[in-house]
């Protein structure tokens, strides 16, 4: 069993199409990608979902049954296969939702078998958010390596001590003087990729951040160390 959050601290250089590029390059096929991001979802819109099955939904069974199959009952399918437990748009639903799961979810993790895996979109790692990632085995923090994104990072050693940064882009600080400066070890530097949005919205399935998020994924799957991704 795995869990991986993927999350920001302010504002998110691309964490839901990073976290929906993870889900959906994991080895194996018994993965989730859950929205659990208490400012709202956005895969329903990009994927027309049905409003139902959904976080919502999940949170509400949750509060009685808390079974390894429990995720599964809430999910829908996203073109090409990868069920998605999708949050709803209303940012008051998502975080009434968020606040039920993040008491009810660490439960859940306990019980999936071993090989499953969830994919959480945290959003901001602030709130329900930030409780229920204590509860993983590993929380993605995204952040451009410059001083207005790095500034907010300050103190997630010690709250999260396992959670690792994922670098996106360019900027001023090299990953060495990050990981000296913040103390959070990082997982990956990628580029940032112009074509990210087109993965998000379903029009295209190659681009720079799926490969990276490739061998990301197989890095965590293997729990094998990884450096960096070009």
């Amino acid at each position: 069993m795995t869990v991986i959050g993927v999350a920001s601290m302010k504002n998110s250089p691309g964490a839901t199409t990073f976290a929906l590029a993870l889900a959906a390059t994991w080895p194996g096929t018994d993965v989730v990608l859950a929205e659990l991001d208490a400012s709202g979802g956005e895969l329903a819109g990009y994927f027309r979902l049905e409003p139902s099955p959904g976080t919502v939904s999940l949170a509400a069974e949750t509060r009685s049954e808390r079974d390894a199959e429990v995720l599964r009952r809430h999910t829908q399918t996203l073109p090409g296969g990868l069920p998605v437990i999708a949050g709803p748009a209303r940012p008051d639903r998502a975080h009434a939702a968020l606040m039920t799961l993040s008491a009810t979810l660490p439960e859940v993790f306990g019980k999936l078998p071993a090989g499953a895996a969830v994919v959480a979109d945290l959003g901001r790692l602030v709130g329900p958010a930030a409780e229920l990632a204590v509860s993983m085995d590993r929380v993605l923090v995204l952040a451009r390596p410059r001083l207005a994104d790095l500034a907010h990072l300050e103190g997630l050693a010690e709250a999260l001590p396992h959670a690792e940064l994922v670098l996106v882009g360019r900027g001023s600080y090299p990953p060495r003087e990050v990981t000296d400066a913040i103390g959070v070890r990082i997982r990956a530097h990628i580029a940032h990729d112009p074509a990210a949005q087109a993965f998000l919205e379903g029009r295209r399935q190659r681009t720079r951040l799926v490969r990276a998020a490739r061998r990301i994924s197989g890095a965590l799957a293997s729990v094998a160390p990884l450096e960096g991704v070009a």
